[in-house]
């Protein structure tokens, strides 16, 4: 089943943050070589609500620093249906040179896997914006979607993963993995090699990542942290669209390989 869940090339943050794909208009597509079989993986049996707390810095040539702390509420029922309100901080600013504006924004997203579908609620229009999924249960050795930046037709040389080994992370068993990545000089006017790595502690029983740290001189370096960790079975309510939305289906449509939602 591994090598059947594979991921999409992603760009930047977007493979940093476990949770960013999230956000992405349409389901995951594949390398040029690779047919999708499965884009959401699916546990059962496994409930949990957590936040997940995103902090990037970036370092720039003077010195100074800019810091961005991104939050994600996050729920998972014991059928593998998950809830994610992704609060985002962003720098807004005008073309007439007025001082940036930090601009906060949240994004719900249900995946509900015995649909086959993903919800992106919209609260303003009261939409919930509706596109394919296809769950695949987590292989034995799980697939941590560790791993720099691998944009699109860029050689970019990564490392094999390196296991870290287990311990204890707030009473969580977690097995860690590290790799690494270089894009050589020149392949984006980069007059030097650009490094990066990508380190993540993943929750044995939990099957989630409680802790990561992603470094690239691109983006900077970003530190995710789950807490507050509970258990419990949470609401049946927080997993289905409410009534008064309209479903729309995405503009983006299928990705290539997917299978249609069973009913």
């Amino acid at each position: 089943m591994a090598s059947r869940c594979r991921r999409r090339d992603r760009v930047a943050l977007a493979l940093a943050l476990p949770w960013v794909a999230l956000l992405t208009a349409a389901p995951p597509t594949a390398h040029a070589e690779e047919v999708p079989v499965c884009n959401v993986r699916l546990v059962t049996g496994v409930p949990y609500s957590a936040i997940g707390t995103s902090q990037t810095t970036v370092t720039l040539p003077d010195g100074s620093r800019i810091v961005r702390q991104n939050l994600i509420r996050q729920w998972r029922d014991s059928d593998g249906r998950t809830r994610s309100e992704i609060s985002l901080s962003t720098i807004g600013g005008s073309s007439s040179g007025a001082p940036p504006v930090e601009v906060n924004s949240t994004v719900t997203v249900i995946d509900d896997p015995a649909a086959r579908e993903r919800y992106v609620l919209q609260p303003g229009g009261k939409v919930a914006v509706t596109m394919p999924i296809v769950p695949c249960r987590p292989a034995s050795e799980p697939d941590l979607t560790v791993g720099p930046p691998r944009p699109a037709n860029l050689p970019i040389k990564v490392s094999p993963p390196v296991k870290l080994g287990e311990r204890k992370l707030d009473g969580e068993t977690v097995a860690g993995r590290r790799i690494e990545g270089t894009i050589p000089a020149g392949t984006i006017g980069n007059s030097k090699p650009l490094q990066m790595s990508a380190e993540q502690w993943y929750g044995k029983d939990l099957q989630v990542v409680v802790e990561a740290t992603y470094q690239d001189p691109r983006t900077g370096e970003t530190r995710y942290k789950l807490s507050d960790i509970d258990r419990a079975e949470p609401d049946a309510k927080l997993f289905k669209v409410p009534d008064n939305y309209e479903r729309r289906p995405s503009a983006a449509g299928p990705a290539p390989g997917s299978r249609p939602p069973r009913r």
